[in-house]
């Protein structure tokens, strides 16, 4: 399969992104957090979505290049927003996972032209205290040059413990080989989480909508997900037993998301 990666800038900043497929649907993929640039993934994603491309044009969009100091979660959605534009893609099906779940509810909120059908995987619309404290660590460990142990301590809460033994060493070297601007970047947006809320502007979401959590999620936790599908009317889809990276772990996952889109 062909995977084109590419750069864009637009209103002063660039951000980067792959694309594969040939459908006439734009699929967008908004990505949690990483410890490396998303464009390191791309084919082994491209391969895992290998079912889309018949269907979809699917574009998976990084952050911005250059993160400003208090770079929020708002920031992010503004940022997407502005490379659909450029790139003109309107009336997307969004597919946002952990902090991409985030800045996809801004985007739906704020530019629902965008938007046509929209699916929020493993998030929140508001961070509690719990949360806000396993982010803490991870921004401690990362400032404290340990990379690898900031890596170790994420895995372990992204995945249940029997996938990540079973996993571990392609877990690990996947994580590994940060450089320092790499882990400056994580921190800076893992502080933009910490300090998200929308809570309140759930409602103005419009657009059909599946929200799917994990029974497990010791991140972000099951509960984020049904206030998210009792506040906005969504459908609302569990996987029982399975942990924050449900997306990764569970075999009928992406099934699940190619159903809804193309429903």
């Amino acid at each position: 399969m062909d995977v084109k990666t590419a750069t864009v800038t637009t209103h002063g900043f660039s951000m980067d992104y792959f694309s594969f497929g040939s459908g006439s649907v734009p699929f967008v993929m908004l990505p949690g957090i990483y410890t490396k640039p998303i464009t390191t993934l791309s084919l082994a994603v491209a391969a895992a979505y290998k079912d889309f491309a018949e269907h979809f044009t699917v574009y998976v969009f990084d952050r911005r290049t250059q993160l400003p100091e208090g770079y929020t979660i708002k920031d992010t959605a503004a940022d997407t927003a502005a490379v659909l534009d450029e790139l003109g893609i309107k009336s997307a099906c969004v597919f946002g996972v952990s902090m991409g779940g985030m800045t996809a509810q801004v985007l739906a909120v704020n530019r629902p032209d965008l938007v046509g059908k929209l699916i929020l995987s493993s998030t929140s619309s508001r961070i509690s205290p719990q949360t806000a404290e396993k982010l803490s660590e991870f921004i401690t460990l990362a400032q404290s040059g340990d990379s690898d142990a900031m890596s170790l301590a994420f895995a372990k809460a992204v995945y249940t413990p029997s996938f990540f033994e079973t996993y571990k060493d392609a877990i690990i070297m996947s994580l590994g080989g940060s450089t320092k601007a790499d882990i400056d970047r994580f921190v800076t947006l893992t502080k933009a989480i910490k300090n998200f809320d929308i809570f309140d502007e759930l409602d103005r979401i419009k657009c059909p909508t599946l929200v799917i959590g994990a029974g497990e999620d010791r991140l972000l936790g099951v509960q984020a997900s049904r206030d998210i599908a009792e506040k906005t009317g969504a459908e609302l889809f569990v996987y029982e037993g399975y942990g924050h990276g449900a997306y990764d772990e569970a075999p009928d996952y992406k099934d699940r998301i190619l159903e809804f889109f193309t429903r």
